[in-house]
């Protein structure tokens, strides 16, 4: 049959219309007739009863067309049904069954409605599955799936409050993203004061946003929203996290001037050979670093004074105590440079005298544990020389000292004054060099702490090939492992 009905999507409620009320039922054509009736019955008892009738229709292609719409209705059922048995945790194949219902009931002719209650029940699992996009911050998909699931379904409650979450969650991450740049561009910021400025400014920005997205979200009645709290925490989250940065950055500043200090500390004169030094002299360096560190820490106390909330009293009491025990350590270097006129048959003297106190070094590795070396040197040598310093090693600790010349020059080693060699074969003093440990040029004293019998240590550099020598001491806490 070629005649065209002029039946389209828009007008089969309207055909069911003609078909009541016309007077004489001949007067409709047959299929026009079948599709009124078959429609009828899909919204006066079920879609699957409007079969009887659409199978009297004598145009193949609208027929199957129709029918189809019975299939289609029959598959989206079917997969609605079936999430009644998927555990609500499993969200992701409750929410594929229930977009395979949305995609067959979309391709229903919208003027073919969907009986209340499988809207009602489509609406309803909807809404729990864009609720649980909400909740992991998939907007988009959430929004998507919502607009899909209005339009099949119709307005429903639940999904009228879903849609406040997604707007509300929408918001929360354009702020975000917005705020998520800023905090990027703090990188590029130089100056320090600057630098916290600029945290200071997007930390304030990320709780204020915060508490815009709580108001909004209690302005709509959502505010113990189980969807919303996820995403809230991410936003808090973000701020915390560039809080915990702005405090790392204040308190890597303020351990700036504790490193100065310890870099002060461990100055040597310019321009001076250790050796050649006059006991005025190297009291003079060492009261100039008393001054020098004493201008770093009042310069710390004044950074500490601008911002007292961030720079925690652990690290003022740290550096009290680091400036406290250092302040003793410089006043015993200095009371022992008093008395070198009495004591100078121990010999010359390395610089700085005592080492050992900053264990370990930054620049060394976990294993080497190596302090800031003393260094000595001489030149125009033409006999056995003698040297002296002294060393900090904790009690309990098998920290080593080791003596390491740019030449090979025989060391050795001891924990009393040989007055300058005299001493040594008198009284067959104990040479305290490992020597099966030597490596190279470095003669190692194991466990220096338990060999020697004061905080000091003497050893002969013997005479050379050439008249120039230079070296330096430094503890290991194990030279051995380093040398494997």
């Amino acid at each position: 049959m070629k005649k065209k009905y002029g039946i389209i999507i828009s007008v089969l409620a309207f055909a069911a219309v003609i078909f009541m009320s016309c007077a004489t039922v001949d007067e409709i054509p047959p299929d026009e007739r079948a599709l009124a009736a078959g429609i009828q019955a899909w919204h006066e008892r079920e879609p699957a009863d409007a079969a009887v009738y659409w199978n009297e229709i004598q145009d193949e292609k609208l027929k199957k067309k129709y029918l189809g719409y019975i299939d289609l209705y029959k598959a989206g059922a079917e997969s609605l049904n079936k999430t009644d048995s998927i555990k609500a945790s499993n969200e992701t194949k409750l929410r594929e069954a229930c977009n395979k219902a949305i995609e067959k009931f979309s391709a229903i002719d919208p003027a073919l409605k969907l009986p209340t209650e499988v809207a009602e029940k489509g609406a309803a699992v909807s809404a729990k599955c864009i609720k649980s996009l909400v909740t992991s911050g998939k907007v988009t998909a959430a929004r998507k799936m919502h607009e899909s699931a209005t339009k099949v379904f119709g307005s429903s409650d639940e999904l009228a409050e879903v849609h406040k979450e997604i707007e509300i969650v929408s918001s929360l991450y354009k702020k975000k993203s917005n705020l998520d740049s800023q905090a990027e561009s703090i990188a590029s910021v130089e100056s320090f004061e600057d630098k916290v400025a600029a945290y200071d400014k997007v930390i304030a920005s990320y709780a204020s946003a915060e508490k815009e997205i709580n108001s909004a979200a209690a302005n709509a009645g959502l505010a113990k929203s189980t969807a919303l709290a996820p995403n809230m925490r991410v936003l808090r989250k973000a701020r915390q996290d560039l809080t915990v940065s702005r405090a790392a950055l204040i308190r890597e500043r303020a351990y700036d001037y504790k490193n100065k200090i310890n870099e002060e500390f461990a100055r040597t004169p310019e321009n001076a050979e250790s050796g050649k030094m006059s006991l005025e002299d190297i009291l003079a360096h060492h009261k100039s670093i008393e001054k020098n560190i004493d201008v770093i820490y009042q310069d710390l106390l004044g950074f500490a004074s601008k911002y007292p909330n961030d720079i925690g009293q652990d690290i003022i009491d740290d550096i009290n105590a680091q400036k406290k025990d250092l302040e003793a350590k410089i006043a015993q270097v200095n009371a022992e440079i008093r008395t070198a006129q009495e004591i100078a048959s121990r010999g010359k003297v390395v610089i700085p005298l005592i080492i050992g106190l900053f264990n370990p070094d930054p620049r060394s590795t976990a294993e080497s544990k190596r302090s800031r070396p003393a260094k000595f040197s001489a030149s125009n040598v033409k006999k056995d020389e003698y040297w002296w310093g002294m060393v900090s090693i904790p009690r309990g600790q098998m920290n080593d000292l080791v003596i390491t010349l740019k030449d090979n020059r025989t060391v050795r080693a001891f924990a009393e004054n040989t007055k300058s060699g005299k001493l040594i074969e008198k009284n067959k003093m104990k040479d305290l060099i490992n020597r099966s440990y030597k490596v190279g040029n470095s003669w190692p004293i194991l466990n220096a702490g338990s060999q020697l019998t004061s905080d000091k240590y003497f050893f002969e550099v013997q005479k050379g090939k050439t008249p120039d020598y230079s070296g330096e001491v430094v503890v290991y806490s194990s030279f051995i492992v380093r040398m494997r």
